[in-house]
């Protein structure tokens, strides 16, 4: 009797596998949650289609810096240096154009699936890096 009840217990876990794995956290119920970055900057988003969103709580994948490559290395630059990034997609790779606050400029290849973060006076926002055309830093939140 007691090894019929393991096996049925065995057996009920089996089956009740696939019905847990489809309750994941899916991306059709939109960002509930987002990562709590270190610093509150303040950005103007603009996707491709022109649609701008103000954000607070800004991050990139959590992060509160832009990260890339340049050349043969990576790159890692505090939002609190830039003043711009301006993303172009051309040839099949994504490139981040950042225009410092000291007005230099600095090119880096960002992976497009990176997702940006934050709230909005509507709520949570979320968005792939390959879906924005420009991210402002208006400024750090006191």
């Amino acid at each position: 009797m007691a090894r019929f009840k393991s096996l049925l217990t065995a057996l009920c876990l089996l089956l009740s596998v696939p019905l847990l794995l489809a309750m994941g956290t899916g991306d059709s119920e939109g960002p509930t949650r987002i990562p709590e970055p270190r610093s509150n900057y303040r950005v103007l988003v603009t996707d491709l289609q022109g649609t701008q969103v103000e954000l607070t709580e800004f991050s990139i994948e959590g992060q509160d810096f832009f990260l890339g490559k340049l050349g043969q290395g990576e790159l890692a630059v505090s939002f609190a240096k830039v003043k711009l990034a301006e993303l172009a997609n051309p040839e099949g790779k994504l490139t981040a154009t950042l225009t410092l606050k000291d007005k230099k400029q600095v090119k880096l290849t960002v992976k497009p699936k990176l997702l940006a973060t934050g709230k909005s006076a509507y709520g949570n926002f979320r968005i792939s890096l390959n879906e924005v055309q420009r991210i402002e830093i208006l400024g750090l939140v006191k």
